[in-house]
């Protein structure tokens, strides 16, 4: 049946309208098709995936980003994104912008190096979705930069903040992995004006209504730390149905030995060999007023290749593209009040010129460190929650990292020893040495900042103990936990202190302390040019620094011998010794024939070690007509023994020191450094037994890395 039409319709004119109609339909259908370039996903992907994005709008031409769950006074206009990773965007000093880098589908967007932007300040409120969270913030900094380098001019900035159930939803409901998926910017979060907070709030204690958003909010953590890694570190760390952020090294019994990587110098590239640091934050604490001559040597080294480093201080600072936060901003005022410590700290912040011309006479410093520690537990897990592990080091620390990383993968069990370091003790209580690093499992971090108040509270602690590493164990103690063992892996020494011997040979070196940056650099060239595979361990700082310059006797030195002191038995005697020798002195009646010599003259003081272990008669000794029949003695002796391995295994005394009448020696070997005395007659004296020593090194032979197991 033919199509029939109303005579308005069947004129010439009803006809071109009908023609016009059809014309500008497929004008409507097709042009937008043709627009669309040839890696758009098409048509109804772009709108089903604005549907179910909950949250986020952008256009790819204009830049405009909403966030369609704020109002509309937090919505940004940006310019093409750089990448800032997993913390803040500097603020300028007239506003107050806070930052939450976010990559596609609710990840964490990235720099191109993988290092996090942060930013000086933390703001712990609410995020969009009600849901209490910890949400770093930008603070002041002129140059917009944060401690992972600077931010691009260009960046574009998008809104997307909701609850980790929401970004989950998102992702589930995504195109099919095997797809090609169009590339798209990083996202960012930004709230203009935020309300001012404190910094001392901190992620609340989670209840049971919230367990299953806290569990998923780690999985959404874990997922964004193994982004960083490589294929077959993703297959390697996959959970097969368990809490993803569960981080636990089991016993080595349970899980195989991990080779140690081997690399092949390359001077080319400055981070050839360095290890994977996924899920590693580094919080180094420094001062006002060492900054900048400690911090460099640093930077200009390992620090090129650790992309997450906080670093904390007791002023606001910026060193190149490294922001420098005062983790000291939120002491209340009721702690600093009438402290002399805080009379520094506020000179510091009011000085307008070099901190140098302002706080050069003033002292305190040493003790506003102690208020640091439990702050940068706070702050360190605001601006990075949920990691594996925190990493803790001084500006003067050094530490070796693919030895770090290697012993927390395969000798600590961070369930049983969250808290590993060098262990010292006060008032009973162990406690991991600061300076010589320490490393805390991100699970016992999460328990301590749940602590009500943490840093005030040891803060007005802080107020009448002397070190801030000790609270920070009490606080430890406080989660059911306590510092293990790891000494002398992690070291207070350098290479001049380092007392090397039968306890400080075949174990892997992890950190030393008092490096100045001279060391600094000294030991990172070593560790970029060695040609040797396997850990760094100690003997390769003896075979390194000290053994090309071993001889038999430095004068005006001080090799730091004072394990045993040998002192004349008269009053006058006694009372030129110091406390210290006199309560290290060999009591008379227990001293041998050499060795009651060793106080008269540093030629006697240095046959003590060549006598050590042997067996010399004492009439025949001291019947001997000078010192020159006793010394050949002595040699004979030693000679006699010179191929027995055990003998040379066990040797005990290794290098002297005679000063003031007072012979004192050490059973290691340490290089030490010079010391000189406003009196000739007082000069310090200092000797190895070359002999000795190098056959102590042929009896121990190579030796496997002895790991030191946390106990």
């Amino acid at each position: 049946m033919g199509l029939k039409l109303g005579s308005s319709w069947s004129t010439p004119r009803g006809w071109r309208m009908i023609s016009l109609t059809l014309f500008a339909l497929t004008l409507l259908l097709v042009v937008p098709l043709h627009q669309l370039s040839s890696d758009s996903p098409g048509v109804y992907n772009q709108v089903s995936k604005y549907l179910k994005h909950e949250g986020t709008v952008y256009d790819v031409e204009d830049g405009f980003i909403a966030n369609l769950n704020e109002t509309e006074t937090e919505q940004a206009v940006g310019g093409k994104a750089n990448g800032v990773e997993n913390g803040s965007v500097g603020q300028q000093p007239g506003g107050a912008h806070e930052a939450q880098a976010i990559g596609e589908d609710g990840k964490e967007a990235q720099n191109t190096d993988g290092k996090p932007a942060e930013g000086q300040h933390v703001q712990g409120g609410e995020n969009a979705t009600g849901d209490n969270k910890p949400q770093a913030e930008g603070g002041d900094n002129n140059n917009g930069q944060g401690v992972g380098g600077p931010i691009q001019e260009d960046q574009k900035l998008e809104t997307n903040q909701g609850n980790p159930e929401d970004n989950e939803n998102n992702e589930e409901g995504g195109e099919d992995e095997d797809e090609v998926q169009p590339v798209q910017p990083p996202k960012f979060i930004v709230h203009p004006n935020p309300k001012p907070t404190t910094t001392s709030q901190k992620p609340p204690a989670p209840t049971p209504a919230k367990e299953n958003d806290k569990e998923k909010e780690k999985e959404k953590e874990k997922e964004h730390h193994d982004n960083h890694d490589d294929n077959k570190a993703n297959e390697e760390h996959k959970d097969n149905g368990g809490d993803k952020n569960k981080q636990e090294t089991p016993n080595e019994g349970d899980k195989p030995k991990e080779e140690f990587p081997s690399t092949t110098p390359n001077p080319n590239d400055i981070c050839a060999g360095f290890p994977n640091l996924n899920g590693i934050t580094l919080v180094m604490k420094t001062g006002a007023t060492e900054a900048f001559s400690k911090l460099p040597a640093h930077l200009l080294t390992s620090l090129q290749c650790v992309k997450d480093v906080l670093i904390f201080s007791d002023l606001e600072q910026q060193i190149g593209s490294h922001h420098i936060i005062d983790v000291l901003d939120n002491v209340k005022e009721d702690v600093q009040k009438g402290r002399k410590e805080f009379d520094l700290y506020k000179a510091q912040k009011s000085c307008p010129i070099p901190q140098k011309y302002c706080t050069a006479d003033m002292k305190g410093g040493w003790d506003l460190d102690k208020y640091k520690f439990l702050h940068m537990i706070e702050r360190a897990w605001q601006l990075r929650p949920y990691q594996k592990w925190y990493v803790f080091a001084e500006a003067d620390s050094y530490i070796f990292w693919p030895n770090l990383i290697w012993f927390l993968n395969n000798k600590v069990n961070a369930t049983e020893t969250p808290y590993v370091g060098s262990v010292a003790m006060l008032k009973g209580t162990p406690f991991a040495h600061g300076g010589s690093g320490y490393v805390i499992h991100g699970d016992t971090v999460q328990k301590m900042v749940e602590i009500p108040d943490l840093a005030h509270k040891y803060d007005v602690m802080a107020t009448h103990e002397c070190c801030g590493d000790y609270l920070m164990a009490l606080a430890v103690n406080e989660t059911g936990k306590k510092v293990r063992q790891a000494h002398p892996m992690f070291n207070g020494e350098k290479p001049v202190t380092l007392p090397f011997g039968n306890n400080h040979w075949c174990e892997p070196l992890i950190t030393m302390h008092h490096m100045d940056p001279e060391e600094v650099s000294s030991v990172w060239q070593y560790e970029k040019t060695r040609e040797k595979t396997g850990p760094i361990q100690i003997r390769e700082m003896y075979e390194t620094f000290f053994a090309p310059n071993l001889k038999d006797k430095r004068e005006e030195w001080d090799n730091l011998s004072d394990d045993t002191c040998f002192i004349g038995p008269e009053p006058d005697a006694q009372a030129k010794a110091t406390d210290r020798q006199k309560g290290r002195q060999k009591k008379e009646a227990e001293k041998t024939a050499v060795q009651r010599r060793a106080h008269q003259s540093e030629e006697q003081c240095s046959k003590v070690c060549e006598a050590d272990g042997l067996d010399i008669n004492e009439e025949e000794f001291t019947g001997l007509e000078n010192d020159g029949l006793r010394a050949a003695l002595i040699r004979k002796k030693y000679e006699e023994r010179r191929n027995e391995k055990d003998f040379h295994g066990a040797r005990k005394c290794f290098q002297w020191r005679y000063q003031k009448g007072v012979c004192c020696i050490a059973k290691s070997f340490k290089q030490g450094k010079p010391h000189k005395e406003a009196k000739p007659e007082d000069k310090a004296v200092s000797g190895w037994f070359v002999q000795g020593i190098n056959d102590w090194i042929t009896a121990k032979g190579e030796c496997e890395p002895k790991w030191k197991i946390p106990s």
